[in-house]
C-alpha cells in the first residue's frame, strides 16, 4: 500500500508540476518586452528573481499534484467509509489548497479562495456519489457470485 502510495504521489507531483507550470503559462502576464508565466505576488515573494518564482511555483504545483494523487489511497483503505476516504481525501487537498494558492497568487482574495474551496468540495461530492455507485454495484455482483456458488455447491450435497 506505501509503495502504492509514494509511485501515486510521484506521478502526481510531476503532473502537478506540469498543470501548473501550464496554466501559468497560459495565464501569465505578459508585457511589451517580457512573458512572465508567474504571478506578481510570486515575483514579489521570491523578490523579482523570476528563477526562485519559478522554482517555488514548479515545486508548490508538484506538491499539490502529489497530495491529489496520493489521497487517492484512502479509498483503498478497507476499515475507512466510503463517505470518511472522500471527506479525507477532499479536506487534504481543500486545506492544502488554501496556503499554496496564496502563496502562488493563484487568488486574489479570501473570496477567490472560498469559491476555489466550494467548487473543490462540490467535486468532491460528486466524487463519492459517483464511488458510492460503483462500489454499491460491485457488493451487488459480489453478493450474486456468493449465492451462485452456495447454490451450486448446496446441489453437490
Amino acid at each position: 500500500m506505501l509503495k502504492k502510495t509514494l509511485l501515486r504521489a510521484g506521478l502526481g507531483f510531476l503532473i502537478g508540476m506540469f498543470v501548473g507550470n501550464l496554466i501559468a503559462i497560459l495565464t501569465g502576464g505578459i508585457s511589451p518586452d517580457s512573458f512572465i508565466p508567474m504571478t506578481p505576488q510570486l515575483i514579489g515573494i521570491a523578490q523579482g528573481n523570476t528563477g526562485v518564482a519559478l522554482a517555488l511555483q514548479t515545486l508548490f504545483s508538484g506538491l499539490y499534484g502529489a497530495v491529489c494523487f496520493a489521497g487517492i489511497s484512502f479509498y483503498e483503505l478497507e476499515r475507512l467509509p466510503l463517505a470518511f476516504a472522500t471527506a479525507a481525501h477532499g479536506l487534504s487537498i481543500v486545506l492544502l489548497f488554501i496556503p499554496i494558492a496564496h502563496l502562488l497568487g493563484w487568488e486574489t482574495g479570501i473570496l477567490d479562495t472560498l469559491i476555489m474551496a466550494g467548487i473543490q468540495i462540490i467535486a468532491f461530492f460528486i466524487v463519492w456519489l459517483i464511488m458510492n455507485a460503483i462500489y454499491k454495484s460491485q457488493v451487488k455482483k459480489l453478493n450474486e457470485m456468493q449465492k451462485d456458488f452456495l447454490q451450486k455447491d448446496d446441489e453437490k450435497s
